[in-house]
């Protein structure tokens, strides 16, 4: 009597057992199930993605790059000539005029401007001294090259960083001395021959 009394008691407390570890399984397969339908819905938004790539296509709104498509004759001794760079290879923020060769930024910042210039003597005798120069219209502001050449040929290029107002007007000048009255050179129309710049800030 004691046996039989004492086995219920057993299979009662397992029985109980059960149902609770039933129970407690099934609620956290419920939560667990809850998280992940939420899951998605916290993922969705992504605001840090969106600013980085707005910001970086902030960084890419201004660049242009043009080459010379025409010969174009410097004579010793004048004043300088502008370069012409008729072929406008590419002009991100429309802001190269291939019609007078002219940068002009719509916004101001931090520009890195480079210039380069193929040419070969015509009349002139070397050795002659070469004058590259970026300028900004109306300002003290300019990157210049100076070199001297030997050769029947030769490249002269100008780099730099200016700092630009929107509207500024940028040019490149070149001209030469040391060669007799009236001796000159060619500007060669090749890809070398180039007018390039980007904002950088």
């Amino acid at each position: 009597m004691t046996k039989q009394m004492v086995r219920k008691n057993i299979v009662k407390k397992r029985s109980v057992t059960f149902k609770k570890t039933k129970t407690i399984s099934a609620s956290i397969v419920t939560e667990f199930k809850s998280k992940k339908r939420c899951a998605p819905k916290r993922a969705v938004k992504c605001v840090p993605c969106k600013h980085f790539v707005r910001k970086s296509a902030v960084k890419r709104t201004s660049a242009f790059r043009a080459t010379a498509s025409q010969v174009q004759t410097v004579t010793a001794g004048g004043p300088s000539v502008q370069v012409l760079f008729q072929n406008e290879d590419f002009d991100v923020n429309r802001e190269y005029n291939p019609l007078t060769s002219t940068f002009r930024p719509r916004k101001s910042g931090i520009y890195s401007l480079s210039a380069a210039v193929t040419f070969a003597l015509v009349t002139a005798t070397p050795p002659i001294n070469v004058q590259l120069t970026i300028r900004v219209i109306g300002t003290n502001q300019a990157i210049t090259d100076f070199e001297v050449f030997s050769t029947a040929a030769g490249i002269i290029d100008a780099s730099g960083l200016l700092r630009l107002n929107a509207g500024d007007s940028v040019q490149v000048f070149i001209g030469f001395s040391g060669t007799a009255p009236g001796g000159s050179i060619g500007i060669l129309p090749e890809s070398l021959t180039r007018f390039e710049g980007a904002r950088i800030r």
